[in-house]
């Protein structure tokens, strides 16, 4: 389970500061940004809805 969350943590660390960089350097509109953000937190959202033990 911690396992699980350091590595959610990771995955939203990286991607968030990514998309701050984008956003701040101009390459990305921040309409754009949020919608990223929003989209990866989903994503890793569900990905984290597997079982913890195999069967």
């Amino acid at each position: 389970m911690v396992k699980r969350i350091n590595r959610n943590y990771r995955k939203i660390m990286v991607f968030n500061t990514l998309l701050i960089i984008l956003c701040v350097t101009g390459v990305v509109m921040p309409g754009t940004t949020a919608a990223l953000h929003n989209m990866s937190t989903v994503a890793i959202a569900l990905s984290s809805m597997t079982d913890l033990l195999d069967k």
